[in-house]
Formats: C-alpha cells, structure tokens, sequence
C-alpha cells in the first residue's frame, strides 16, 4: 500500500517534491523519483511484501517501461510462475516487478489476470505514453486533472492542489450531491478540474490526449438457476476460504477489525483457521444500549483472539478536522471519526488489517435493501388505487413513535424519517427502483433542499428538485434482471467506490494502515451476481448464504444474532459542549451567511431542530459542519492540519 503520483508537461522538479510529501502518510517506509525531460513520477512506500527489492519507482528490466504502484496483487506467485515458464526472469521478490513484466507482455490486457486492489501508472519512455489503471471494484482510489496539455494524477486530490499554476474551481453540482448523498459519486469531485478514475477502468495518456476505457463491470445476471443449495453453498465457500487466504500474504503483521455482525466473525473465524498465532482484532465502542463490544469481545475470546477495544467518545468530535484533511472531500456520515480511530490504534500493533466491507452490498444485508424488496413485493401484490387512498393517508396519520418500532435502527425515526418513508413509498414502481434507492440512501431531499439552498447557490446548479437516479447503465435502465439483482447491481457504481472504499482507504492510510476486503474479491463479487437472489435475501433475512455458511465455523449466539448497523449515536452526543462548539463555530450565521450556499435561518431552524433527538436531523447537521470544515481547509485555508 503507498501513496502515487506523477505528471507530464510540467518542467516543474519541486512540484514532484511537493506533491509526494502531501502523500507521506500513506507510505511512511520509503520514497523515490523519476525525472526525464517534462516527465515525473513520485511514490511513497507502506512496505507489505518484499521489503528490501520491492522499492519504487521500478523499472523494467530493458529501460523502456517505469512504474509506480498503489495496491496489492493477490495472485502475483501465480502470475509470476506463468511468466517464468514462458522464460522470464525476475531480480525482486516483489508482486510491483510482476506486474510490470505482464503489463510489458500482455498490455492493458493484464488486467485481467490480476486478483488484487491497486491504483498504478506505467510509463513507456519509448512510446511517450502513459498509462493508468484502477481496480475493478475500486478499493484504491485515483485522481487525475488535465490541463492542455499538461497532466497530472495522484492517489488522493489534495497532491493535485500542490499544482500553483491553475487554481481549481469549486464544482456546485458535486455539493449538491453531497448534501443528498453524504459522499460525492462519479467521476467528479468538489473541484471541476480534479476528476476521479472509475473503478474498472483505466487510461492512456499520449500527445496530450487521455483515452478512458472500461475492462470490467458487474453483470445484472437474469438465469436461469438450475443448480442446488448444496453446490451453491460449495462454491461459496471455496471462494471465500481462497479470498481470506489470499488476503494473509504479507511480510508485516496483520490483524482484523471485529464487530459484533456476522460479516466481520466469519473473516476472523477464517482466519483464525489459517494461522498459528491468535489473531489480532480490533473493535470499537461507543457506551450506549446498541454497542456491539460485548458481542465482538465473545466472538474473540471464542476464537482465542488478542483483541483490543477502542472507545469512541462525544469529544471525539475533536478529531474531525483532522479526518476532513485526511479524506480529501466532505464525507457527511460520522463513522469516519470511529474508524480513523480504528486505523490509529490498530497501527500500534499491525500494518495490514481485513475487513468485513462489501458484505452488506453483496449479499444483500442493509435495511434498505429488505426494505425496497418488501416494497416491492407490495406494490405487486396491492392496486395502486389502494396504496394512494388507503395506505398512504393510513401510515400518514400514525405517530412517528409507532412507526420507528417497524425499523431494525438504534435510533429514533422521528417525524423527518416518517416523511422519508411517505416519499419512499410513492416510488416503488420497478421502474423506478434507481430512484426509490438513491432517495433511501440519501440525507438531504428535495423537500429539505427547496428552503435550505440561498438563491444564489440555486442559480449555480439549476437544480430541478426531482428525484434522480445514479445508474447510466443501459443494461440497468433496460430493466432486466431479478428486482433485488438490479438493486445490488446499483451499489458498484458510487454506493461502493466513492462512499464504503474511499472510506476506509482514506482513514487506514492516514495512519499507514493497509485495509483488505476479501468479501470484494473479484471472483466472489462475479458468483454473488449470478446467486439466486433467495440466497442473499430470504423471507426478509439479508446475507442468507453467508449466514449458512457461518453457523459451520461460528456459535449460535453470533449467528443468530439481530441485523445492527454499526452506527455512531451521534444524537447522544450533540448537547455535549465540544460539539456545540464545533457547531457554533462552523455553522455559524456569519459563516453561513459569507458562505453563501445556505439560508442562515435555515440553518438556524435545523439546528434548534436537534432537541427532538431525530437521527436524521442531526446527521443533517453534522454533515453541514463537515461541508464547512472542508472549505476552511481546501478553499479557504484558514485551517492547518
């Protein structure tokens, strides 16, 4: 894992300097350069694998090709054994001079071949070319900004403002996506100029011309399902055996993060099956009614764990600015605050930590999703006439206390989430269902955006206030494939990369933390879009063949235990004075008012709002005060991390 960078067209040699030093935290082992003529390229190492030969940047062994390298490639032995038997010859130990020989070889059709996570540029000195790639699933994160002719890239968008010769600008419609979504999806970013490479794809640069290409994609698969439970279930679990066992090749110490849900138990059980020493596991806490550290302690004493508990605390808070910095772009979801704090403590005592994310997205486990597929199954089973007359003015007139006790959340609903779940309900047409999906996922509405926005900001986006989806995917919008396919197929092209990966990518590597995520190998990810969907969500219970395979490796108190998001309670923590401090600070009415993108009385009714301890409403402030930080640090930059 490492921090990359590099640029052409640029006769600048400090900037490279620059640039690299903005990624030190992810590569804190080593560093090195490459310079010739207009051409630079920087990399900080987070030494995993070969320690002493696999140094960056690392070139071929004719000259001609130059690489730097972000990520791990899981199957490099294979890999390096199929080239060896084709008479090629290595001086490195290292998955980076593997790679680079099946690039020389293969071309963009190595990509392929590669079981990994990585973000890598390669250089052709002959051919003045360039070339870029992402992983499929997008674990490893990279920006890019071109300029006439010049270009630059780099692992996270604050190298990219190390560049002085062209401010960037802000982009309006990235925080409009933000305030809905809490994250900003695409190719976009909060600057214009500054753009993301999607996952699965990967880009030439030559004679000042970037040519974009994708070489994966998930697949809405429509049947048939011919096969059986139990050939399924054998499939499944070769898969993810290989996965967690791929995922333990490293030359430093490694250890796991541990909840007290099924996903996370089942890596560690796993784990604890391939290796001799117990494992080191990490959880964290936050001292309220739904914390999960009793469970995940009794997960880890069962399986003979060194665990460790963090706890994570209302003047937590205090590290925001911190985080903000850290992730580059305005994430609204306070999880980030535990998880940074995972990453730190972990780092006392490993580099490289596996992960339970992607599990939820694969195989169907979050609320929403059982949500969306019990309103589903309604809208076919009930006339419109009696959803619009009956239904509707029924659940309109039931307290919002009464209707959060329907809800599977360790938090109050409140009259903003009842309004949440009307909306939902007057989308749950199956045309529809990218719609109804991104209005679940999101935090900001229209209904809040129409008074919250100044005038000013509403004539910057031209925004039109209906519901949009996030899917450009013809093969999604065509309509094809099972509802609950369709649904999970939605989630690899923001919900996944730009929200949950960037996420932990971006809070690991601030303190030199290596995430793995075996529920996102490739190969895994490929059979769990061809599973029949009443092995992800049956009878309203999500995960269903994951949980079938746990109750083999684990005890019946962790698989039979209730479906908890890992949630931070921030509504606990809002009358706390260091977070009535933050508050008043950044969402102040001066701020708000210079600003310029919000009603300052708006924003003053939203805050007056929280006494009503309703999760969505603090979350909304929450996520304002983020928003905030970042301009002070990004824009502004009256803020010094």
């Amino acid at each position: 894992m490492c921090g990359i960078c590099g640029y052409i067209g640029i006769d600048d040699d400090e900037l490279i300097t620059r640039m690299t030093e903005t990624l030190a935290h992810r590569g804190p082992d080593d560093f090195g350069y490459f310079h010739e003529g207009d051409v630079h390229l920087g990399h900080r190492r987070l030494s995993i694998i070969d320690i002493a030969g696999g140094k960056q940047p690392m070139f071929s062994r004719d000259g001609s090709l130059v690489i730097v390298y972000n990520g791990e490639i899981y199957n490099f032995q294979e890999i390096k054994s199929w080239l060896t038997d084709r008479g090629h010859e290595f001086q490195t130990s290292s998955d980076t001079e593997v790679l680079l020989k099946l690039y020389q070889v293969l071309g963009p059709d190595a990509l392929d071949r590669l079981n990994g996570m990585f973000a890598f540029a390669i250089y052709d000195r002959n051919r003045k070319a360039l070339f870029v790639a992402r992983d499929r699933i997008g674990i490893k994160p990279l920006y890019y900004m071109q300029v006439g002719n010049r270009f630059l890239f780099a692992s996270e968008a604050k190298a990219l403002l190390c560049y002085r010769d062209r401010s960037p600008t802000l982009n309006p419609r990235a925080i409009d996506d933000y305030l809905r979504l809490r994250y900003v999806p695409g190719d976009t970013t909060m600057f214009k100029e500054h753009k993301r490479l999607a996952a699965g794809h990967y880009f030439t640069f030559v004679n000042g011309t970037v040519s974009i290409q994708r070489y994966w994609k998930p697949q809405i698969y429509t049947g048939p399902y011919r096969r059986g439970v139990g050939s399924y279930m054998e499939e499944f679990s070769g898969l993810l055996e290989a996965s967690v066992r791929r995922r333990l090749i490293s030359d430093v110490p490694f250890g796991a993060y541990l909840s007290g849900g099924i996903d996370s138990s089942v890596i560690v059980a796993l784990m604890s099956q391939m290796v001799s020493s117990p494992v080191k596991t990490f959880s964290v806490g936050f001292d309220y009614k739904h914390d999960e550290l009793n469970e995940a302690a009794f997960t880890a004493n069962h399986l003979g764990c060194d665990h460790h508990e963090i706890p994570c605390r209302a003047e937590d808070i205090s590290l925001l600015p911190q985080i903000v910095y850290n992730m580059d772009e305005p994430m609204g979801d306070a999880i980030t605050i535990p998880m940074f704090q995972l990453s730190q403590a972990a780092k006392q005592e490993v580099t490289v930590i596996l992960t339970g994310e992607g599990g939820d997205e694969v195989f169907g486990g979050y609320l929403f999703h059982k949500l969306m597929w019990a309103g589903n199954v309604y809208q076919k089973l009930t006339p419109k006439f009696i959803q619009n007359r009956l239904v509707l003015p029924i659940l309109a007139q039931i307290p919002a206390q009464a209707m959060n006790t329907l809800f599977q959340y360790p938090a109050y609903l409140g009259d903003r989430g009842k309004l949440k779940v009307l909306d939902y309900l007057k989308l749950l047409d199956p045309s529809q269902v990218d719609q109804a999906y991104r209005h679940l996922i999101s935090l900001f509405d229209s209904r809040d955006m129409v008074n919250l926005y100044s005038a000013r900001f509403k004539e910057q986006i031209k925004v039109d206030y209906q519901n949009k989806g996030l899917s450009n995917s013809k093969e999604f919008l065509s309509g094809n494939g099972h509802y609950l396919n369709r649904l999970l197929h939605l989630q690899f092209d923001h919900w996944l990369p730009d929200n949950m990966l960037l996420r932990q990518d971006k809070t690991g590597m601030a303190n030199a933390i290596e995430g793995r995520v075996p529920y996102l190998d490739h190969t895994l990810v490929e059979f769990a879009l061809r599973l029949p969907p009443n092995l992800k969500l049956k009878h309203l219970v999500g995960k269903y063949i994951l949980r079938r395979f746990a109750a083999e490796i684990l005890p019946r108190q962790v698989t039979k235990r209730k479906k908890m998001p890992f949630y931070v309670p921030i509504e606990n923590y809002f009358q706390q004075s260091i977070f009535q401090e933050q508050m008043n600070e950044f969402l102040s009415e001066s701020s708000v008012r210079n600003r310029g993108i919000f009603h300052p009385a708006a924003v003053l009714k939203l805050k007056e709002s929280m006494v009503r301890n309703e999760f969505m409403l603090v979350k909304q402030v929450f996520s304002l005060m983020v928003l905030e930080m970042w301009f002070r640090i990004f824009v502004d930059q009256t803020i010094s991390i």
